[in-house]
């Protein structure tokens, strides 16, 4: 597990539209953390994406990173999509 794993995966979500489109259809937790840990082979913690959302974002109130980070691995990735797509990101 890896902070350099975190920030890789982060930079790959902002730039691949394709990734993003389909982390949003597997759609549970459940089904996106094998997914991004087996599959593409990103080894991270939630800890380590949460510094990574926190340092990306920081025009995030304080509310949305709480929602953010609160969740699971895969509860993280999705709800930070979401929020990105809200934002217009």
């Amino acid at each position: 597990m890896s902070m350099e794993s975190a920030i890789a995966f982060y930079e790959r979500l902002e730039k691949d539209e394709e990734l993003k489109n389909h982390i949003k259809e597997l759609g549970t937790p459940e089904k996106i953390e094998p997914y991004v840990r087996n599959v593409l082979g990103f080894n991270y913690t939630k800890e380590e994406m949460q510094k990574v959302v926190y340092e990306r974002n920081p025009e995030m109130s304080d509310e949305e990173l709480e929602s953010i980070t609160g969740g699971s691995f895969g509860a993280l990735v999705f709800i930070f999509l979401m929020w990105a797509a809200g934002a217009g990101a």
